[in-house]
């Protein structure tokens, strides 16, 4: 039995913790579940613990104490692949702060912009898809020329 985890053993070691902890909360709140299966998921969330008690215990303290960290910081995220087949589009997490920060950057171009059909700009229209706050709120033109 080996004293380590390499990544991708570490990477689901971390996946047992985050299931165990997502389904122990959702088996809190729910009230869907029969009690023949409320049974079974709780059998489920026995088993994933006493898994995970067994690897921290054979392996050092400071593996189990970044786990937990790491437990804290991870979360799960349903992603549904059939869309994105469908669509053939790559889709980002970009945090909201830094998507702004992009579009400030990107509107450099835009200074003293004089394009009378505005609302036909490339930069105009991703800016509204993207919900991006326009640089002026009164304008005859376009409301993301500064």
């Amino acid at each position: 039995m080996r004293s380590y985890l390499n990544r991708a053993d570490r990477e689901h070691h971390l996946a047992i913790l985050v299931f165990w902890d997502y389904l122990a909360a959702w088996l809190e709140k729910t009230t869907c579940l029969s009690p023949e299966e409320r049974k079974r998921m709780k059998t489920v969330c026995t088993h994933l613990i006493r898994t995970s008690d067994s690897i921290v215990s054979r392996l050092e303290e400071d593996y189990a104490k970044k786990l937990a960290r790491d437990v804290k910081d991870s979360q799960i995220r349903i992603v549904s692949e059939a869309n994105r087949r469908l669509t053939g589009k790559e889709v980002v997490n970009v945090e909201i702060d830094d998507l702004f920060d992009i579009a400030c950057y990107a509107l450099t171009d835009c200074r003293d912009c004089k394009l009378s059909n505005w609302k036909e700009c490339e930069k105009y229209r991703l800016y509204m898809k993207l919900n991006i706050p326009v640089a002026q709120e009164e304008t005859a033109g376009c409301p993301y020329e500064n």
